[in-house]
């Protein structure tokens, strides 16, 4: 990514802004979640890491040796760990699991990301892996598998689960000025900025709501209503338009309970075998 400069007298602040929008936060692996990559195989895919000429690597982990394949995607500020309490269902039930840090995330390399170059990382994984029965996908990754479902050919799944389905990329913009404190004239410093690096068409076209209707998938949406990282509304939008997808709301679990939840493991898993 390039860093034009900001057409704002806060040039410096909006640098700092920008960089921090696109930096992610580094997800805390819990004990069990460690033990859990352990038992796993895994190993590194090397990626060219964009506008900088120079190679990084995703950290990939895969458990079992047989059965159709689930993919695991995380969320913003996510890794592989976060994702961990499915595979023992996954086992259980006959599948194959894989899971990676997306780039700038977990043991994966880079400091800055987006979902443009996070998306071919999921071509690398296939690569090796060979195509997925399933993606299991969280808030920001499920913006990121619908891409690369509609936008770059990803190989179609026969079934998706979204949790905490993340609708439109730019709304990131005012969720990010409430939680950095910013104000006005820095944040539209720092969307000038954004769409002078970017397509302003590519990213407003980055929206679950326009894409999802285009994925022929069965999908299932977990969403839950105490949820303050991603509105509840954005899955409620996703879903009055996704004629293939049910939305299950739950209450209680947060944005990241679900993923630890052994009823809606159960749930999923009884999904995946229809």
């Amino acid at each position: 990514m390039t860093n034009p400069e900001p057409k704002t007298k806060y040039k410096g602040i909006v640098k700092k802004a920008y960089q921090a929008f696109f930096t992610p936060s580094r997800y805390e692996v819990k004990s069990f979640d460690q033990t859990i990559i352990e038992i796993g195989n895994s190993y590194r895919i090397q990626y060219d890491v964009p506008n900088l000429g120079d190679a990084g690597e995703i950290a990939v982990t895969t458990w079992g040796e047989s059965g159709p394949a689930v993919l695991l995607m995380h969320g913003w500020g996510g890794a592989r760990a976060q994702m961990t309490g499915f595979v023992k269902p996954l086992l259980d039930a006959g599948y194959r699991v894989v899971a990676y840090d997306q780039p700038a995330h977990g043991e994966s390399s880079g400091m800055m990301t987006n979902v443009l170059e996070i998306a071919p990382t999921m071509d690398l994984v296939l690569k090796r892996e060979g195509n997925f029965d399933a993606v299991i996908a969280h808030s920001f990754g499920t913006l990121i598998t619908s891409y690369a479902l509609t936008k770059r050919n990803f190989p179609p799944p026969s079934r998706l689960v979204y949790f905490g389905a993340f609708n439109r990329l730019l709304d990131s913009l005012p969720r990010f000025q409430v939680l950095s404190g910013l104000q006005d004239e820095i944040i539209n410093g720092l969307r000038d900025m954004i769409y002078d690096n970017f397509e302003k068409g590519v990213l407003d076209e980055i929206n679950n709501e326009s894409m999802t209707p285009q994925i022929n998938i069965p999908a299932l949406m977990f969403h839950d209503v105490t949820d303050n990282v991603t509105p509840i509304e954005d899955s409620r939008t996703i879903a009055r338009v996704w004629k293939n997808a049910s939305l299950v709301e739950t209450d209680g679990l947060g944005h990241r309970g679900a993923l630890q939840s052994k009823e809606i493991h159960e749930q999923v898993v009884k999904f995946l075998k229809i």
